[in-house]
């Protein structure tokens, strides 16, 4: 990566990044309104209209000075419902770069790319199956490619009009592959089978404000010390009827990271939702 020294070149790099996020927000948009482990049951409710639901959330953030940084990222969740039939696609990229004094550093700061599709066949108001397959790049958390597929069961529990109660089981394989594998990592693409479970509840505060949160645990099945888990929090409140600021709490943790990467993340994000 070159360097790119001065305000003019923070000055352009911030105009790239704001015409990605445009084209990206455009590109998604709908005419109706409505491991480490990534939170993919974090709308626990089911879609009860058919047709598509979905939302775009679009950040930037940008620091100038004797510290410099600027990162920029776009996720999409998007559901389709078709009588029994409910099909999830959820996608999500970062990138950041990070400097001082007018240069940026050769590496960048973030490089993740994420999707997930997720498929459940409705069996009765309580129970579903449900197939998934999932891939993910992460450069800070040394992934070259990560591939999973699994199916279960799910258990869906309405608890009154504002709340509401999931569980999910999976078996599951994951195939992984490490970016510069060092002492202690398994070289090459390798397999494992894990067992997915979650929890995943919402409750509904008020007219304008909604809170949901889930819990997975991922044991691995051939060394149950082997444990990857997730717990995270949100909560959005509506500004307007398809704006609404969100707030996300979340902790990632692994019992078994690849050398010389910490067992757990920690993360909190303020951002704004846009429903299509």
């Amino acid at each position: 990566m070159d360097h790119v020294h001065g305000g003019r070149g923070l000055a352009g790099s911030m105009a790239s990044i704001v015409v990605f996020l445009a084209v990206t927000g455009i590109l998604a948009t709908h005419e109706e309104a409505h491991g480490q482990i990534i939170n993919v049951s974090a709308l626990a409710g089911k879609p009860v209209k058919d047709g598509h639901t979905g939302t775009v959330n679009l950040a930037l953030m940008a620091r100038a000075g004797n510290t410099q940084i600027l990162v920029s990222s776009a996720n999409t969740t998007n559901f389709w419902r078709f009588g029994e039939h409910v099909l999830l696609l959820t996608a999500k990229a970062s990138y950041g770069l990070k400097g001082g004094r007018g240069e940026w550093n050769e590496e960048p700061y973030q490089e993740r790319i994420f999707e997930h599709l997720r498929y459940r066949r409705d069996i009765s108001d309580w129970l579903s199956v449900e197939g998934f397959v999932q891939h993910e790049y992460d450069r800070w958390r040394r992934l070259r490619f990560r591939g999973l597929a699994g199916a279960g069961p799910r258990f869906d529990f309405d608890l009154g009009k504002s709340s509401h109660l999931g569980l999910g089981v999976a078996f599951m394989s994951q195939w992984e592959e490490l970016l510069s594998p060092k002492a202690g990592d398994l070289h090459g693409i390798h397999q494992e089978s894990r067992l997915s479970s979650y929890l995943s509840a919402s409750i509904k505060l008020n007219d304008d404000a909604a809170l949901s949160g889930s819990f997975y645990v991922q044991p691995n099945l051939a060394r149950f010390s082997d444990v990857r888990g997730l717990v995270d929090a949100k909560i959005t409140v509506a500004l307007t009827k398809r704006l609404a600021l969100r707030v996300l709490l979340a902790l990632n943790y692994d019992t078994a990271p690849p050398a010389q990467v910490r067992g757990y993340d920690a993360s909190t994000n303020v951002g704004f939702t846009l429903a299509l």
